[in-house]
């Protein structure tokens, strides 16, 4: 196995101070030509997905030949896409490359196709996925998109170019929201003494995420939190690393307009990328009974895609960072008549009035059965 000299702790690399620009982006596409597959996924998956992002965001998706490093980009993010390939009989030349390309600092994500038996089921050999592939992402530092496509013309499990799409996003734009920072000394005075007040609630959601391992690929890539009040929210930052998040890792929100898609804050970094969703979500829950005190939206490897709840999963995907998935949010717990649900392929969320009745619900219902884990990264 090769190990790659890029550190998954460097949290600082996804440290998000200000929105990044289009010019602060690159985005790359790289070919496997070892894969029988490379010339359908660059067709069905790659240019569609490269045509959506140009379309919405003005972003161009360039090729990359294997074995090529982008160069260096200060102050920016690089993003590269990679396939396709099967993770668990990836070569160690190949295993070698992507690890070259993390530690060159680029965000790489890597489209799957395992192959299906002539009966179009996944392999036996597949079962491994849910623990070997985590672990292979966690060695080179890349993700591995999660294939829920069964494409039976070529008799391979795969992703689809929506996947591709927004998970660049994720690992680029991420903050979809205009944010604007507030400098009022008086906003400034409020989240001081929010993150006093909340310092010991904070620590505790934090050991619960660590020890019950309340994330999919890493802890400061996944959920995110919000503690509500009235008139203002206290909000985690993006890329916040869960388990080890203190109250300083909070921002005070507070005013947003959804007709804008804006908010104002006051915090060192932006408030998460699941903010407005949060924001809307909040709101109408006060407006329609009572608004829950906190809000957790985590990743579990189990219940993100396991077989449990299913009655509980949205029935279509839910693209977070959009003011308007708040109103989706807030439609699905009223009709499931519930304080969870499961965001389809996204994980859950969770609203309640305290970390203790948080971490009842997580023994409740998160534990049994946990160490079952399926997915990919």
């Amino acid at each position: 196995m090769v190990t790659s000299t890029a550190s998954t702790a460097d949290v600082q690399v996804y440290d998000y101070r200000y929105k990044h620009d289009v010019a602060d982006l690159r985005y790359f596409y790289v070919v496997n030509p070892a894969s029988p597959h490379s010339a359908w996924a660059l067709r069905e998956i790659i240019q569609p997905a490269s045509r959506a992002l140009h379309a919405d965001y003005g972003v161009s998706v360039r090729p990359l030949a294997y074995g090529d490093l982008p160069e260096p980009l200060p102050g920016g993010v690089t993003y590269v896409v990679y396939g396709p390939t099967n993770p668990l009989t990836m070569p160690p030349q190949e295993q070698a490359y992507l690890a070259a390309l993390a530690a060159a600092g680029a965000r790489t994500n890597i489209i799957s196709a395992y192959p299906l038996t002539d009966a179009n089921e996944d392999h036996p050999d597949y079962a491994r996925a849910g623990s070997a592939v985590p672990q292979l992402c966690d060695l080179l530092d890349i993700n591995a998109i999660f294939p829920d496509a069964l494409e039976l013309s070529r008799g391979i499990r795969t992703n689809t170019w929506q996947d591709v799409y927004v998970n660049a996003i994720g690992e680029t734009i991420r903050v979809k929201y205009q944010p604007t920072q507030s400098a009022d000394p008086g906003d400034r005075a409020v989240l001081e003494r929010l993150r006093r007040e909340h310092a010991g609630e904070v620590a505790e959601l934090a050991r619960v995420h660590r020890e019950h391992h309340l994330w999919q690929r890493k802890p400061y890539t996944d959920g995110s939190i919000m503690f509500t009040h009235d008139g203002y929210w206290f909000a985690s930052q993006t890329l916040t690393d869960k388990s080890r998040m203190t109250a300083g890792d909070f921002d005070l929100i507070t005013s947003f307009d959804e007709g804008t898609r804006s908010l104002t804050y006051t915090g060192e970094r932006l408030p998460t990328s699941d903010a407005p969703e949060f924001l809307v979500l909040s709101s109408l829950l006060s407006r329609h009974g009572r608004r829950p005190r906190l809000i957790v939206h985590f990743h579990h490897r189990e219940l993100t895609r396991g077989p449990r709840f299913r009655d509980l999963v949205t029935d279509a995907r839910i693209e977070g960072g959009h003011f308007s998935a708040g109103r989706l949010f807030f439609r699905e717990l009223r009709r499931k008549r519930t304080d969870w649900f499961i965001i389809r392929e996204h994980g859950m969320v969770w609203i309640g009035d305290s970390v203790r009745d948080f971490e009842e619900y997580v023994h409740r219902v998160v534990l049994p059965g946990s160490d079952r884990a399926a997915g990919d990264c």
